[in-house]
């Protein structure tokens, strides 16, 4: 039996890693989501394991491993959705300042990505986004509540006055993972 190079054991076990983070996401989004994963497995550093103390071991690996699945719901490589966001420990920037339309339509748009982002890699469903949209400098936020109830389809909401959160609603995900896609293609 021949012996296998390191080489040879390196793509198998970058493989079966694909392999586990795919089999995490539904369908239809598991083949894409194996191809994107495996792709930038094989040619970006940025996935190569680190020897890291005990207590951090995985952390960062994870967050990368969401963003790659993130990244492939969306129809883009983790490069292309690094330069819509920056994905820091905590919590995503949305990076792309010129949406054009209206002052409400912008703040619909950002919010629906940057709640997309919080759900996908920082599994974190419910947001309050006054606070979010302020550190985004979006402008006025007194028309906020008003402009995300009037669409009931794509928001969740709950809470009062600024206190209230918000979600994405799962009927929208989809739709707006095209229109993330579809920001690069600009």
């Amino acid at each position: 039996m021949a012996k296998k190079n390191t080489k040879d054991e390196k793509i198998e076990a970058l493989i079966q890693r694909a392999i586990n983070i795919a089999e995490k996401v539904r369908e239809p989004y598991r083949l894409k989501t194996f191809e994107v994963v495996l792709s930038n497995l094989l040619v970006s550093p940025l996935f190569e394991r680190k020897e890291e103390p005990e207590g951090k071991k995985g952390i960062e690996a994870s967050l990368e491993e969401r963003i790659a699945e993130f990244a492939a719901k969306c129809d883009l490589s983790v490069e292309q959705l690094k330069s819509i966001f920056d994905f820091q420990d905590n919590k995503p920037v949305f990076i792309i300042r010129q949406l054009g339309g209206t002052f409400a339509e912008t703040q619909v748009l950002v919010s629906r990505y940057l709640l997309a982002a919080y759900s996908e890699v920082y599994a974190k469903e419910w947001v309050s986004l006054r606070q979010v949209l302020a550190e985004h400098r979006i402008g006025s936020l007194d028309n906020l509540a008003a402009n995300l109830q009037s669409h009931p389809d794509i928001f969740g909401i709950r809470g009062q006055k600024k206190a209230t959160e918000y979600k994405l609603l799962e009927v929208a995900k989809s739709e707006t993972f095209k229109m993330i896609h579809n920001l690069v293609a600009k």
